[in-house]
């Protein structure tokens, strides 16, 4: 377990080129929503998750990626963490690749991830729910994105939480303020956020999505707490931080660099300090 500031900031920072790397490889992605919760996905996998096994062979803890389009920040992660090679990631990525490692279920973040949006919460819920059932030790952790928060079927996952006392439930939201197209608050204002789902009956706190130090502390509480309520921590964040050229920009939500756009992109590259 790593909480040390200036390792987990080294580590974003390296997630990030991994990731420009991985994905111009592949020729498309998702950067700017990667590179959102690129600190929550550090701390998560760095410091907080349990990769201990279950008797089935699946890890303890669970992450369910409902902003689907940001899971590619997991593929250095999972690299980074030894649970794939290098030459394996590389061929995976590859269109027409032979290698289908990453398909596998028992990766974590792909024990579900992707759309239709919103629909995440509610797979979470119910992974929480037999959880508890089962009196299964661990903790299901939901990636929310801020504009997914719009749909009904998030508001009906989270009454559905509070009302079964999911407290292994533990959402962090990317709210980084923008959709694929505008910006949230023009599409549909949802402000104030956590007091909505705080008004839900959910443990709720809210902190700088990009500084390693308060994503720690949030989610190191959220995990220790004895409160029987589901817990939400909502990460105020920027879509595309660590690329300047890339923050609140609108229309840039399935951009990729190409050409010589890749260069400038790993030129730019910046440490993020919260």
């Amino acid at each position: 377990m790593h909480t040390d500031l200036t390792y987990l900031e080294d580590k974003a920072f390296d997630y990030r080129k991994r990731f420009i790397e991985l994905f111009t490889h592949m020729g498309f992605g998702h950067i700017t929503s990667a590179f959102s919760w690129t600190e929550i996905a550090t701390v998560l996998m760095n410091s907080i998750f349990d990769y201990s096994k279950t008797p089935d062979g699946s890890f303890t803890d669970k992450i369910v990626v409902s902003k689907g389009h940001g899971a590619g920040m997991l593929f250095p992660v999972f690299e980074d963490k030894g649970l794939i090679n290098k030459e394996a990631m590389m061929d995976s990525m590859s269109i027409g690749g032979s290698n289908l490692e990453l398909r596998k279920l028992y990766y974590p973040g792909f024990d579900f991830y992707g759309g239709a949006l919103a629909i995440g919460l509610g797979f979470a819920a119910g992974m929480a729910v037999s959880q508890k059932i089962s009196s299964t030790p661990g903790h299901i952790y939901c990636i929310v994105g801020d504009a997914e928060c719009n749909e009904g079927a998030i508001w009906e996952a989270v009454a559905f939480a509070a009302h079964n006392k999911l407290s292994n439930l533990i959402v962090i939201i990317d709210r980084n303020g923008l959709g694929c197209s505008d910006f949230t608050e023009h599409m549909l204002a949802m402000n104030p956020l956590a007091e909505k789902w705080a008004a839900f009956n959910w443990e709720t706190t809210e902190i700088n999505g990009h500084n390693v130090n308060e994503v720690y502390d949030a989610l190191n509480q959220a995990v220790s707490s004895s409160d029987e309520r589901p817990k939400c921590i909502v990460a105020n964040t920027k879509k595309g931080k660590g690329l300047d050229y890339l923050i609140d920009k609108p229309l840039m939500h399935g951009y990729m660099p190409k050409g010589e756009d890749i260069d400038k992109a790993y030129r730019e590259l910046k440490h993020v300090h919260g």
